[in-house]
């Protein structure tokens, strides 16, 4: 007769659900980048809507500009708005040498040559300056209207812009006014996604099975050791990602950033005295704060509330602040980087499973676009989690590389692939589990579907999710883990 010992009740405790939290985080991560990439590619759509304004080339011809006023003049408006960039420069330099020149066309004309140049401070400070010097002149006006579109100060757009009507533009310009506003008000509207699918999931506990007798005599088995096996369990399965800006005044504005997702398993553990019996799970995420936005630069300080659902009742609700800071270099370059601070509190049937613990994070990334339906990105994570046992805290390291590429065609076909490797060390030796926990995960994460093709109004979309988690205590934290989806996805 032999004794069972399976390591469940204080294993809990050492940390056995940590991998699947951080798998969390990587799903939410691949949702807000997904969400992010789409508004991106609206702001890549915005730009033909602001298309620069800009001897000289006249219907085929080329011309020799004098130096008098009546001829530098018509030169400066034509360059602008043939875009002959290489000729501007000249001309504002000798007409504003000419007495009785308008300064306020030199300052509109300088406005734009910097933003050819993507200087939007200056290009904003000249236009401004143009501005001031003729405030009823409607081509500065709407060249104003259009910087601080392009520069996200929304409320400053439109009033500008209504400026525009009233100074008396053109029908054409009045049409073109009309597009402006009209994409100002899709800007103020919620965007994201929302999917909905059914799958299958062959490791939903995460567990190996692991067998090992610890103890024997005579051939037999006084004392075993037995680790869960593995269940596998068909889904449903459900994700939500949004994100909202409302514009105070000039770059400043409030942003909400909400995502919820989750799985529902029908196959429970068999076991009536496992911890968990129900694997169905639902994350919610709400973030909430403060945003200064310009052409180059994103910065964020977003308060955040987040709640876990598993085993039919809440296990935690975490609070934190991201500190976010994100710059474009060019249209091709992006790079960024965060600070996270989060406090997790386990409810009273959550410390079944766990204990609270406080978990900081410092993050940076890149990404490179080679052309509009391609982005390769990528980043580096330290992270820390601090428990009151130094044998349950530990410290990670993750690294992060991925590609986004949409395929010519009238399916729209699209593929995202994300590959995370992350390398954890607990800070104590566990006497209990008699070592140092050291863990090596591996996360990939693929999504592949068509943005033109339609069911009901959605997208279809194919989602693969494998871990692997390798582990020094491997009979103990050693699993892993397939998940596959078919979605449909609506995204706006």
């Amino acid at each position: 007769m032999s004794c069972r010992f399976t390591a469940m009740g204080l294993l809990v405790l050492a940390c056995l659900v940590a991998p699947g939290l951080r798998a969390d985080d990587d799903d939410t991560r691949f949702m807000q980048d997904q969400t992010r990439r789409t508004l991106e590619q609206q702001t890549r759509g915005e730009e033909e809507l602001a298309a620069p304004p800009g001897t000289l080339m006249y219907e085929g011809q080329r011309y020799q500009v004098p130096t008098t006023l009546e001829a530098l003049a018509p030169a400066i408006y034509v360059a602008i708005n043939t875009n002959q960039w290489s000729q501007l420069p000249g001309f504002i330099e000798r007409y504003r040498q000419l007495p009785g020149h308008r300064p306020a066309l030199v300052a509109m004309a300088e406005s734009l040559f910097a933003r050819f140049k993507n200087n939007y401070p200056l290009a904003l400070q000249r236009m401004e300056a143009a501005n001031d010097l003729e405030p009823d002149d409607a081509r500065i006006l709407l060249e104003l209207a259009r910087l601080r579109f392009e520069d996200h100060q929304d409320q400053g757009a439109q009033k500008t812009f209504n400026r525009a009507l009233a100074a008396g533009l053109p029908p054409q310009a009045q049409r073109l006014v009309q597009q402006y506003r009209q994409a100002l008000d899709i800007r103020a509207e919620w965007h994201g996604s929302i999917a909905f699918g059914l799958g299958y999931n062959d490791n939903i506990n995460q567990a190996n099975g692991y067998y090992s007798c610890l103890s024997e005599f005579a051939g037999i088995c006084l004392f075993e050791r037995q680790m869960p096996k593995p269940i596998e369990s068909a889904m449903a399965t459900y994700e939500l990602s949004l994100q909202r800006r409302v514009n105070l005044s000039g770059n400043h504005n409030l942003q909400f950033r909400p995502v919820s997702y989750g799985s529902y398993y029908p196959e429970n553990t068999p076991s009536e005295t496992a911890v968990i019996e129900d694997f169905s799970t639902n994350l919610a995420l709400l973030q909430a704060g403060y945003q200064y936005l310009n052409t180059r630069n994103n910065i964020s300080a977003t308060p955040y509330l987040e709640h876990y659902y598993r085993n039919r009742s809440s296990e935690y609700l975490a609070h934190g602040l991201e500190l976010e800071w994100r710059h474009s270099f060019n249209r091709q370059w992006q790079v960024g980087t965060s600070l996270d601070a989060k406090r997790y509190e386990y409810t009273r049937n959550g410390q079944n499973i766990g204990t609270d613990y406080k978990r900081y994070q410092w993050d940076t990334n890149v990404s490179y676009m080679p052309q509009l339906s391609t982005s390769l990105y990528g980043g580096f994570a330290l992270s820390r989690s601090k428990y009151d046992l130094k044998q349950a805290s530990s410290k990670d390291w993750a690294l992060r590389a991925g590609i986004y590429h949409a395929f010519s065609g009238q399916a729209g076909l699209f593929v995202n692939a994300l590959g995370v490797y992350r390398n954890s060390h607990n800070d104590a030796h566990d006497f209990f589990l008699g070592d140092r926990r050291r863990d090596h995960q591996q996360v990939y994460i693929l999504s592949a579907g068509t943005g033109n093709w339609k069911i009901a109004g959605m997208n279809p979309e194919l989602k693969v999710r494998h871990s692997i988690n390798d582990s020094n205590l491997d009979w103990a934290f050693g699993f892993e883990q397939t998940e596959i989806s078919l979605m449909l996805r609506r995204s706006f």
